[in-house]
């Protein structure tokens, strides 16, 4: 009975984490689309700004300087923020606010309190998942689970 017991909580341990790894996956992926629909990269200059606060490397401002379009560039931008620290975003996030875009700002952090995700980079890539995001008229989101 004791192990028959002690099966049944790993199973439902198993199924938590699962669950969580689950709700934070898609966590990751609605603030990256938030971030993606809603940054205006040329108001305020945001990607020097964030050059001048080395926040962005020069590597990395060339990188999205290099995209021709737009979207392009606020891709680059979210797929190098992915690696940032949670120190670096949350100065992204204040960054972002200077430019005069604190209403985007105010939602990710309040997003952030309600989940109880304060101090972390949301949009840090854990557990070996990576989303690509393939845009056409909609985007397609395609799980990769490394092994």
């Amino acid at each position: 009975m004791e192990v028959a017991a002690a099966a049944t909580q790993t199973d439902e341990d198993d199924v938590a984490v699962r669950q969580l790894e689950l709700f934070r996956v898609g966590f990751r992926d609605l603030t990256y689309q938030l971030l993606i629909h809603a940054v205006d990269l040329k108001r305020g200059s945001l990607i020097e700004r964030l050059a001048a606060k080395d926040i962005l490397s020069t590597g990395e401002r060339q990188q999205i300087k290099e995209q021709k379009k737009t979207e392009a560039k606020l891709n680059s931008l979210m797929m190098i923020l992915r690696d940032k620290s949670a120190d670096q975003f949350e100065s992204f996030l204040t960054t972002l606010g200077e430019t005069g875009q604190q209403s985007v700002v105010d939602l990710v952090r309040q997003a952030l309190r309600t989940i109880g995700q304060t101090g972390r980079n949301p949009l840090h890539i854990f557990d070996g998942k990576m989303t690509a995001c393939i845009r056409v008229s909609i985007s397609i989101c395609i799980y990769f689970v490394q092994k």
